[in-house]
């Protein structure tokens, strides 16, 4: 076996039988262990490389960058390296790792590859399926792989050339405006303006004239005669963002304007024409408003002409792992870090937290990490607190309360265990539901189902 000869039998068949590529090199560079895996993955044979120094197999450009890798692993000055690399058609991760003696001393390095090269491919179907679908350089800022997600680009991709009113709904921070945009830019309008506007925001005294313009004199303060945004947007679309917010009055003007395509500025009786594309997005159950009395319900029924939902992120976990590694990208270039991704035990903490706060919230937290880091490779120490917190709530034995049964607590330790285990195949998948499920050997519809119950519990 290619085994160092003081490492115990146990040991060398733990690793022998390991899913990933596990290759160590002594503190002299020499390497004295490659497992099976590691042969696989690399289409190698171990025999012939035992003995040989690290950087005596590779090219001198690639042994130098090595070197220097392998230096400052042994002094210290990083923690662990990443590296993504091709070799004869396939795509291997390999992560580096200093190992120590309890002093402190060097003993050699390990290395664990795995081959994503079936990651890279999804992405490059994925990538296909978007040029296939004609979708360009709209969905730049789209990021995912999930079902849901190519749903989405589908239903934009059909409705952005029409002129009929778009209403957006999700949760806050999934997008919504982003989908706006790529309607805009999809559309017959993209060269005219794209005027947006956040109802939610607009003091409730000057709605009106913000919205629809008024003349000089209309009230105290108007000096001058002003456009408001429908005619700002004149020939292109008008964004109309949180529009539950709306108060009633402005409500009842706005569904003017949807009919008669006219509005009339404030202190004047002139009807202007306006060739507008409107587009709305609440994060709000607008029917639920209607109901209370909040939303006029014809205005709710001459927005809602084609509805577009965006999922919240916890309902397309597929795609927080590729978006935190885009998000990782476009910081570290932004702030010149050295970082190339994420540490395993990051991923695992990024697809157990349930993101209230959706895409933005993802994007803040890998922000705030990229500026806190001090590795090349995201550690779960650079989170922010509430990740760690659900991941520790997410603990396989959950204590029980000092007034819960002990059946309960049997059921609440279950559930724990069962979580653990479906986000330790999600996290090992890159968040595939399909790849996760045939890991689990249970049905994809199966794993769907106990990640909705897992969401409502």
């Amino acid at each position: 076996m290619n085994i160092h000869a003081d490492i115990p039998s146990v040991y060398q068949t733990i690793l022998e039988n390991m899913g990933e590529g596990i290759i160590f090199a002594d503190a002299d560079g020499t390497l004295t262990f490659i497992n099976h895996t590691a042969e696989k993955i690399r289409g190698i044979a171990a025999a012939n490389f035992i003995g040989r120094n690290l950087l005596s197999i590779h090219t001198p450009a690639s042994a130098e960058r090595i070197g220097k890798l392998l230096e400052s692993l042994r002094n210290g000055s990083i923690r662990h390296a990443r590296r993504v690399i091709d070799v004869k058609g396939k795509c291997f991760e390999n992560s580096y790792y200093p190992i120590r003696q309890p002093d402190g001393s060097f003993m050699g390095t390990l290395l664990i590859s795995r081959d994503i090269t079936e990651k890279q491919r999804l992405r490059e179907e994925n990538q296909a399926l978007r040029e296939n679908m004609n979708l360009g350089v709209l969905f730049d800022g789209f990021v995912g792989v999930s079902a849901a997600i190519l749903k989405l680009f589908r239903t934009i991709n059909v409705v952005a050339p029409l002129d009929s009113t778009i209403l957006i709904t999700g949760e806050s921070g999934t997008g919504k405006e982003l989908v706006a945009v790529a309607l805009h830019q999809g559309s017959k309008r993209c060269h005219k303006p794209m005027i947006k506007v956040n109802c939610a925001a607009l003091p409730e005294h000057l709605v009106e004239s913000q919205l629809f313009g008024h003349e000089r004199g209309a009230f105290t303060g108007a000096v001058s005669t002003h456009r408001g945004k429908f005619e700002q947007a004149h020939g292109g679309t008008i964004f109309l963002d949180e529009i539950g917010d709306l108060p009633l009055a402005a409500q009842a003007k706005l569904l003017r304007v949807l009919q008669n395509r006219t509005v009339v500025r404030l202190g004047s009786e002139r009807e202007i024409l306006v060739d507008v594309r409107i587009i709305a997005a609440t994060n709000k159950d607008l029917h639920a408003l209607v109901a209370a009395g909040q939303f006029r319900e014809d205005l709710y029924y001459r927005l809602l002409v084609i509805a577009v939902h965006i999922p919240a992120l916890r309902e397309r976990r597929e795609d927080i792992i590729p978006l935190a590694e885009h998000f990782v990208r476009t910081f570290a270039e932004k702030m010149a870090r050295p970082i190339q991704g994420l540490c395993e035990e990051t991923a695992h903490a990024l697809m157990t937290y349930n993101y209230p706060g959706n895409v933005r919230e993802l994007e803040h937290a890998i922000e705030r990490c990229v500026a806190l880091c001090t590795d090349t490779c995201l550690s779960p120490d650079d989170l922010p607190a509430a990740f760690m917190a659900d991941l520790r709530d997410d603990s396989i034995l959950p204590p029980a309360s000092h007034h819960t049964k002990a059946t309960d607590s049997l059921s609440l330790a279950m559930g724990g265990y069962e979580r653990q285990i479906i986000m330790d195949a999600l996290v090992k998948t890159g968040g595939r539901k399909a790849d996760a499920a045939r890991l689990l050997n249970i049905s994809r519809k199966t794993l769907w189902e106990k990640l909705k119950r897992l969401e409502q519990a």
